[in-house]
This record gives structure tokens, C-alpha cells and sequence, in this order.
């Protein structure tokens, strides 16, 4: 039973190196982008389309319809240049402007707006090179990524707070262009980017905040410059799967442990099927961003897809929590290995289990896949093979350890510690859950400065992220109370 579990734990980590490992490969990204040979005009294509959204926004179609003829007019004089630099980036805005057509046509202002916004993204995208060309080649470098940071901050000082803000909101969704280039040396500098691109939208966004946005942005500025031009090796390449999998490990151990101590093969069915189809569909996603869409088209997808599932994973993992505190004590455990397994190993249980591991691989496995795409084409093809393959040897080696160590050691400090461990990730995933909805423009970015805040830990200055981080601790600590409680009160009775 122990090698068969040991196998199967070896193949699951053994089926994520290896479709990393040919995914990442196939999608060399150049380090050395070059800028994209486009025409000048883009930028008066760009104040077209802003001037039709103004339109829209205040209901004068006609003007709206003058602006996208303009539009439509530059489009078709530079459709064939647009297409030799990114087939990509020509499909993409091709839809957005015949799904325009569209809707001007009908009349549906609310379809036209939502398109007038993609196409203005996608504009700004192709103005700045933050997209794919046809040789696998992106503008969006870091260095591009400061000067327009720098750019936001010229606004700022001038005081033109509507374009500093858009500019901003811009920057979050082309984050994800950049954000491999940090995370892989530095986790303390890319948690501190991520807030501060939180803060920024949210003093901007409050008129009596503003002034506030200056020294974010330039603090923003002097710890993403260091890093401009950074070298990479193959431990680089290690380090993304070790730090971004190792709270996904912990989920997926536990869940593999608690079935193993069950003795239910169903149950360990289950878990790694749920595995495995969260870390197949991070591959896909992986592709997709490596050769359909450009990595920052998709970063709002992708915070959107961190977002809930942080908080779909933080919900069931404060449930998970509370059951391996429950069964800490030895007399309750063996009732329910006795009494109640058939019970609890059925059903809506088993697809529970499958949920959380999907989850939890989903959560960390996105960014592994996304950040190791980001960092292809800057090393050498065998350097990045090697630390990937290093990286995930690493965690199946952890898993190995924890789930053997789980099962031998007493039940009452594994679970009480897993239940300690599963709580804390449940409290970061809720944090860093909300965290990414409030990049992805989902919840308000509202910031409280006397909140506590320490990104390491998912603690933000916000209520929005706060609040359902203390209903948890209190959750947890009735949850405490109300155990010990009715253990005293079993004892008493069991002692007359």
C-alpha cells in the first residue's frame, strides 16, 4: 500500500515536470526583444478610439461613429504592417473592431463600450510591444516597464490624475509581462511590486489620497530598476517551482496523508485526479499564453483565475482545517475509522477532496507555469530543462518525506500541526485571493492606511481582504473554544 501510494505521488509530480518541461521549451521568448516595427500613426489610432469611448460614455453615437470610421481608415492602411510584426496581435484587434462594427450597427452602447475598451488595450499593447511578434519576441522588457513607470510618475507630478490612473490600470494588466523577471530573484521585491500596484490604483482612484500615489510609484521604481538587465541560471529556473509549489505540496500532502490514514484508495483516487487535472490545466494555460494570446493580454484572465481560486481554496481549506483539529484526539479518530469512514469517504466527500487539490494546484501552479514561460529564451534551453526538472524533483522529494513521516507519526501532533498549517494557508489564500480580484479591477482597490500590511503573509490594507481574514481567525477560534469545550464536558461524563 506504501509503495503503490509512493508511486502514485511520484507520477503525479513526474506528469507536471514533463509537460513542463515540453511546454517551456517550445515557447523561447528572446530576452533581447526588439521594438516593433509599427507605424507613427498608432497614436492618433489610440486618441480615436479614446475620443469614441468618450462618445459612447455620454450617448452621442454620432460622434462615436465618426471616431471609429477614423479608426476603421487607419486600420485598413496598416493592417498588412501590424500583421507582419504579430499574426496574434492582428486576429485580435480584426475581432475587436468587426465585433465594434457590430455593435454600432445595432445600436447596443453597452457592447460597444466594453469593445472600445479592448481595442484601446490592445492598441496601447502594440504601441508599447507588450505583445508576441511572429519570432516569439516581446518589447515589453523591464526596462520598457520602468519608463513607463516613470511616465505615471511625471503625470502624478504634474497632477493629471485621470491619465496617471489609466496609465496605472494599464501597468496592472501588463504586469504579467514583466513579472518573471522578478520573481525568480527576489520574492520580497515582487510581493512589495504587486502591492504597490494595488496602492497606486486605489490613491489615485480617491481624490483626497493622490498625494499619496508619488512616493509608491517612485519607491515602485527604485526596487524594479536593480533588476533591469538581471542574468539568469538554472537554480533561477529551480527556485520558481519550489517557492510557488511548496503551499500547493502542503494542500496536496495533507489531503493524500488524511486519505492514506483512512485507508481509502478511493480517496487517494481522487486527490491526485484532482492533481493532475489542475496541473494539466495549468499547461494549457501555459500554451495558450506561450502561443495564442500575449502574457499581458491575458494578465486580467489570470488575475481573475488567482482570484477565485485563492478564495474557492481558502473556503474549503478552513473546513479541512477544523476536521484535522477535530480528529487530533486519539478517541475520536478511532470512532471515526471505526463508525463513520464509509460515511465520510463517499460522495459529495470524495468530489471535496478532488475540488481542493484542483485548487490548491491551480493557485500555485498558474504562476509557476507563467513565470517559467517568462523566463524561457533567457537562459539556455538545457539550463532551464535542468532547473525546472531540479525544481520539481525537490518538491517530490518533500512530498515523499511528508506524507511517509505523516503516517508513522503519532495522530495527534500531525494533525494538530497539519490543522495549524492548513490554517495559515487558508488565511494567505483568502488575502492573496482578493488581493488578485482587486488587480483584475473586481473589488474596489479602497486601501485603509491603518491597516497592518505585510505582503509575505497576504496581509493588505484593505478591508476588502482584511475582514474576511478576521472572520476566519474568529471562526477558528470558536471552532478552538467549542472543541476543548465538549471534550472537558466528554471526559467529565465518561469519568462518572
Amino acid at each position: 500500500m506504501a509503495i503503490a501510494s509512493q508511486r502514485k505521488v511520484k507520477s503525479l509530480y513526474l506528469a507536471i515536470c514533463t509537460f513542463v518541461l515540453i511546454v517551456l521549451p517550445l515557447s523561447s521568448f528572446a530576452s533581447n526583444a526588439r521594438a516593433a516595427d509599427k507605424d507613427e500613426s498608432i497614436g492618433t489610432a489610440i486618441a480615436q478610439v479614446e475620443s469614441m469611448i468618450a462618445g459612447l460614455e455620454s450617448g452621442n453615437l454620432e460622434s462615436s461613429s465618426e471616431a471609429f470610421s477614423a479608426v476603421k481608415k487607419w486600420w485598413t492602411a496598416n493592417k498588412k504592417t501590424v500583421k507582419e510584426n504579430s499574426l496574434e496581435m492582428s486576429l485580435e484587434i480584426d475581432r475587436q473592431i468587426a465585433n465594434l462594427s457590430l455593435a454600432i450597427l445595432n445600436k447596443d452602447v453597452r457592447t460597444a463600450k466594453d469593445e472600445a475598451g479592448a481595442l484601446q488595450f490592445s492598441l496601447k499593447n502594440y504601441s508599447d510591444g507588450a505583445y508576441t511578434d511572429n519570432k516569439g519576441n516581446s518589447g515589453m522588457t523591464l526596462s520598457a516597464y520602468v519608463v513607463k513607470l516613470q511616465q505615471a510618475a511625471e503625470l502624478m507630478k504634474r497632477e493629471f490624475w485621470p491619465e496617471a490612473l489609466n496609465e496605472v490600470k494599464l501597468l496592472q494588466r501588463q504586469w504579467l509581462s514583466v513579472e518573471g523577471d522578478i520573481v525568480s530573484q527576489s520574492q520580497t521585491v515582487y510581493n512589495r511590486a504587486e502591492s504597490d500596484l494595488v496602492l497606486l490604483d486605489a490613491y489615485l482612484s480617491s481624490p483626497d489620497k493622490r498625494s499619496q500615489a508619488l512616493p509608491v510609484i517612485e519607491r515602485l521604481i527604485d526596487s524594479l530598476t536593480p533588476f533591469i538587465g538581471a542574468q539568469y541560471s538554472w537554480w533561477d529556473a529551480a527556485l520558481i517551482p519550489i517557492r510557488e509549489g511548496i503551499e500547493g505540496l502542503l494542500v496536496v500532502g495533507t489531503l493524500l496523508m488524511y486519505a492514506k490514514r483512512s485507508n481509502s484508495v478511493s480517496a487517494k483516487r481522487w486527490v491526485i485526479g484532482g492533481s493532475l487535472t489542475g496541473a494539466i490545466a495549468c499547461i494549457a494555460v501555459g500554451l495558450a499564453v506561450a502561443f495564442l494570446i500575449s502574457s499581458s493580454a491575458f494578465g486580467h484572465n489570470n488575475s481573475l483565475i488567482n482570484g477565485w481560486t485563492g478564495v474557492f481554496a481558502s473556503v474549503l481549506l478552513l473546513y479541512v482545517s477544523y476536521w484535522l483539529h477535530r480528529n487530533a484526539d486519539m478517541k475520536r479518530w478511532n470512532q471515526f475509522l471505526q463508525l463513520k469512514s464509509s460515511q465520510a469517504l463517499t460522495g459529495g466527500k470524495m468530489i471535496s477532496l478532488a475540488l481542493l487539490a484542483f485548487f490548491a494546484i491551480m493557485r500555485e501552479g498558474l504562476e509557476t507555469v507563467i513565470f517559467l514561460v517568462g523566463m524561457a529564451g533567457k537562459m539556455p534551453g538545457g539550463h532551464l530543462a535542468g532547473g525546472i526538472a531540479a525544481g520539481f524533483g525537490v518538491l517530490a522529494v518533500c512530498a515523499a518525506v511528508m506524507i511517509k513521516l505523516g503516517t508513522r507519526l503519532p495522530v495527534r501532533p500531525v494533525f494538530l500541526v497539519s490543522s495549524v498549517i492548513v490554517f495559515y494557508l487558508c488565511f494567505k489564500f483568502m488575502g492573496s485571493g482578493i488581493h488578485s480580484l482587486q488587480m483584475a479591477g473586481v473589488v474596489p482597490s479602497t486601501v485603509q492606511d491603518y491597516l497592518p500590511e505585510a505582503a509575505t503573509f497576504s496581509l493588505y490594507p484593505s478591508w476588502y481582504s482584511t475582514l474576511p481574514q478576521l472572520l476566519f481567525i474568529v471562526i477558528a477560534a470558536a471552532a478552538v473554544v467549542y472543541q476543548r469545550n465538549a471534550r472537558n464536558k466528554r471526559n467529565a461524563y465518561q469519568n462518572v
